[in-house]
């Protein structure tokens, strides 16, 4: 009996190629400092305990109203999406924003579809969109962007625009790399959507979490909020990765439809969760200003610690990352060998290839994942590593 094409194309795991490896470190008592996860060891707002009466029975399919009016004033207060949200038609919730975001996914895409990817980007959205049938076209944007400013997006995403696409995806600010469109990139790439009519995703969880300067929404450019799909997460915004609560703002139409996947795939979100996060919207902006500058703080450390290495690495302007290309260290070499050597000195970074093929020698690190001493001595095992690997 044969699978299905589409799970087949699903990828693997970041890290199925070392797994093996880190296992054995782990088995031995190794210490390993777990770099490679996107999560915050900061604890969320103030929560209060669960209460049982929110675990036995199921829940509106739709989610409570009351967390969905909640997070439509979040949104459009914190300009994100559109500027006006309808709660009880435009707002998807979904168990975290990965589902959130197949859900709104599987309502505009069918099967031989193709979406314009830009890259480097989070991996979850190659699957997600490889999981619904369409192809993924990658689009190096951000990082391009980096090293030229006055690149035109727009002229980046024709260069790569085939007969079939349907839709474009772009994470603003971006996971890996922490860039963050510019206002006028921002509508350039409105312009190109509206031009060749495709529906826009806009991953936007990183939104709260800018440092130098601030968050542009795409939903919010002319002609744009009837096509876009602006993502939401609990897990960036409130530490509440754990708690799988997400969202999507889209035009009715598409909520509609992504609610019903959802019925069939998870049927309602977790009462108890939507709780917490509606307790946590409720506790206001302090927790966001203090983590974003936490966040801050620690970015810097971490580049500074990696002053005087021989690698490349942008100075993210929002997020929890940093990507670090190892080109002038690897040559002709996989990164999988220096990485391998990295997990033998206790330090575990994401490989690049999982955001993409532009990014094969580059690899992630997350700045907020542990204590920032225990990040700072990561990149010091890191650097250690990139030392033996060069004597090899």
């Amino acid at each position: 009996m044969k699978l299905s094409r589409s799970s087949l194309e699903v990828r693997p795991g970041v890290f199925a190629e070392l797994q093996a490896q880190i296992d054995a470190v782990a088995a031995r008592g190794g210490d390993l400092i777990p770099l490679q996860i996107g999560d915050t060891c900061r604890s969320p707002p103030a929560i209060s305990p669960v209460n049982a009466r929110d675990l036995h029975p199921y829940g509106a399919t739709a989610g409570l109203a009351e967390l969905r009016a909640a997070l439509a004033s979040h949104m459009m207060s914190h300009a994100i999406g559109p500027e006006k949200i309808d709660p009880g038609a435009e707002i998807a919730l979904g168990v975290g924003a990965t589902h959130a975001l197949f859900c709104g996914a599987k309502a505009i895409l069918d099967a031989g579809d193709d979406v314009l990817l830009a890259s480097p980007y989070w991996p979850l959205a190659h699957g997600i969109i490889t999981a619904c049938g369409a192809r993924v076209v990658e689009v190096p944007l951000t990082s391009r962007l980096y090293a030229d400013p006055s690149l035109d997006p727009y002229a980046i995403f024709e260069a790569a625009l085939t007969p079939g696409t349907k839709a474009i995806y772009v994470i603003n600010p971006n996971n890996p790399d922490g860039k963050v469109l510019t206002r006028a990139q921002v509508a350039r790439i409105a312009d190109f959507a509206i031009t060749h009519d495709l529906w826009v995703i806009s991953d936007e969880v990183y939104a709260h979490l800018t440092f130098d300067g601030p968050h542009v929404t795409l939903a919010r450019c002319p002609n744009m909020a009837e096509r876009t799909l602006t993502a939401f997460s609990f897990s960036k915004s409130h530490a509440l990765a754990g708690a799988r609560v997400g969202a999507i703002a889209a035009p009715a139409a598409v909520v509609a439809a992504a609610r019903r996947v959802g019925v069939h795939s998870a049927f309602n979100v977790p009462v108890s969760m939507q709780r917490a996060a509606l307790e946590a919207l409720a506790a206001g902006d302090t927790w966001i200003a203090e983590a974003r500058a936490d966040y801050r703080a620690a970015r810097d450390a971490v580049l500074a610690e990696l002053e005087g290495a021989p690698v490349r690495v942008d100075r993210a302007e929002a997020g929890t990352y940093v990507m670090i290309d190892f080109s002038g260290v690897l040559g002709d070499r996989k990164l999988s060998e220096l990485l391998s050597l990295a997990i033998d000195r206790g330090v575990l970074v994401a490989p690049g290839e999982a955001f993409g093929a532009a990014s094969a020698k580059s690899a992630r690190l997350c700045f907020t994942s542990v204590p920032l001493p225990r990040v700072l001595e990561g990149v010091r095992r890191l650097r250690a590593a990139v030392d033996d690997f060069k004597k090899l």
